[in-house]
């Protein structure tokens, strides 16, 4: 092999080698570009999602300090009070985390506030009605647990905002 074809070999190698290296330093350059816009948007869905977790908190706890120890149950007009007082926390927060997105959260916010406004129908149904009473008069109030389908449905929620979260950074 002659010197001249010996060079443009060598020529043609480097400039290969070049394109690769600037292919890649472009991929790589392109997926932090893709990571930081994700960490930029995920700062304000986390507190959106934060805030939402937090009213529905408040609410279940104020329901769960409801319960009596001595009856092992919860007065159903104090439980229906005590969803009338947290609701426009809660409808708050859930048109923020609505607007925020993406739908999976909205529709697991969305099934978290239907838990807390169906226990609120049944209570106020049970009230409606005028219950049962015990033995000595008192009404019967409910037990057992009461709050179940509240907790399960803030357990989906917690899920799906973590996913929605996550990027490929924490992976």
């Amino acid at each position: 092999m002659d010197a001249g074809t010996s060079a443009v070999l060598a020529g043609g190698i480097a400039g290969a080698v070049s394109l690769g290296g600037t292919w890649i330093t472009y991929r790589q350059s392109k997926q932090q570009t893709k990571t930081e816009a994700q960490l930029q948007l995920r700062e304000p869905r986390k507190r959106t999602y934060s805030d939402f977790l937090l009213a529905s908190r408040e609410a279940l706890n104020a329901l769960a300090h409801l319960w009596e120890e001595e009856t092992r149950e919860a007065d159903g007009g104090r439980i229906e009070s005590t969803i009338d007082e947290h609701r426009p926390a809660l409808q708050r927060a859930l048109a923020a985390v609505s607007l925020e997105g993406p739908e999976a959260v909205s529709d697991a916010a969305n099934k978290a506030v239907k838990a807390f406004g169906d226990l609120h129908h049944t209570a106020l149904i049970w009230n409606a009605s005028g219950g049962d009473t015990h033995d000595d008069g008192r009404p019967v109030g409910f037990g057992d647990d009461y709050t179940h389908d509240i907790r399960a449905a803030l357990d989906h929620y917690l899920k799906e905002a973590r996913n929605s979260l996550a990027t490929s950074a924490d992976r």
